[in-house]
């Protein structure tokens, strides 16, 4: 019974988790930065103030909630005797104290961005599910790649302009395709209705990228963590992957990777706030779990996965600040 009760609570947790990361997506990152741009706008700032203390109190929401499930996690990958899970926990122990250290100044800002990108690969690693984790592989590859263009110019290893510039467009790129093959993630093939749904969602962000490509470009780079210099067409493909992927899951029941698919998506690739790692982190884990085509509950699918945990610190130090401050 009590075994029970802590897994209705878990799955709770992880539904708020994701109900918050999905309202501050779309109320603090999006709609704010997006009606701005609308003239005549001011004259509804009541309005507009409103969705914007709405989208901070989600972002706070979020925040607790992908610390403690993090946490909770991360202690139960402790717990297994399997090594790779083993490994996963005592890299959560290990990312919980850095970060916490790194809020009070203890740990130098590149020292706690090489730290967070060797969990990511770690975390990865310690999930791989063949073909179905090639979307994940190429995410983490990305952010890899986007921390490592902006650590660069900031731990003393020289990076030229070009060659952050090659980092930067190689992230994106990576960014792209792990969208585009998110459908991947599911283990078998999605629905004639997911399908549409992903066509009708590229569609859509083909048109709104014709009709304001630097609007397009602002909200890609605080959402994502990437500049945008891919044609529009790039992005529209990689968000019909997503919803694809992200419809057929829901539609199937496997919450797991459903979850999994809007914490990686607010989390963005990079190292752009320690909360959006988080969520990245916690994507891992959820997506490193859930079996193929199985209709797993989240608080199952936690019991040995793992990852790193991080508190709302942003990694200002290393040239990329939270939009959120």
């Amino acid at each position: 019974m009590r075994t029970s009760n802590r897994r209705h609570q878990l799955d709770w947790l992880l539904v708020v988790l994701a109900s918050s990361v999905l309202a501050e997506l779309l109320l603090l990152r999006t709609a704010t930065r997006t009606l701005i741009h609308i003239p005549g706008i001011g004259e509804f700032e009541t309005p507009i103030r409103t969705v914007a203390e709405a989208g901070r109190f989600a972002y706070y929401l979020a925040v607790v909630s992908v610390t403690a499930t993090l946490a909770i996690l991360g202690f139960r990958r402790m717990r297994t005797r399997i090594p790779r899970h083993l490994i996963g926990g005592l890299a959560t122990a290990a990312f919980l104290i850095v970060a916490a250290v790194g809020r009070l100044d203890g740990v130098s800002t590149p020292a706690a961005g090489w730290f967070t990108l060797a969990v990511l690969v770690v975390v990865t690693s310690t999930g791989w599910r063949g073909l179905s984790s090639t979307p994940v592989g190429f995410f983490v590859l990305g952010s890899v790649a986007a921390g490592w263009s902006a650590l660069g110019q900031t731990s003393g290893s020289g990076l030229t302009g070009g060659q952050v510039d090659v980092l930067v467009l190689t992230a994106e790129s990576l960014l792209v395709l792990a969208g585009a093959t998110a459908p991947l993630l599911l283990g078998r093939p999605p629905s004639k209705m997911a399908l549409a749904a992903g066509v009708g969602a590229a569609v859509l962000v083909a048109a709104a990228f014709a009709g304001g490509a630097s609007t397009f470009s602002i909200l890609v780079l605080w959402n994502l963590g990437v500049p945008g210099w891919l044609p529009g067409i790039a992005f529209s493909i990689a968000l019909g992957g997503v919803v694809t992927a992200l419809w057929s899951a829901m539609a199937d029941g496997d919450r797991v990777t459903a979850i999994g698919i809007v914490l990686m998506l607010g989390g963005g690739v990079g190292l752009i706030s320690t909360y959006q790692t988080g969520l990245v982190l916690a994507a891992l884990l959820l997506l490193g779990r859930s079996g193929v085509g199985a209709r797993e509950r989240p608080e199952t699918a936690g019991v040995t996965e793992t990852s790193g945990v991080v508190g709302p610190v942003e990694y200002a130090g290393a040239g990329v600040t939270s939009p959120l401050t």
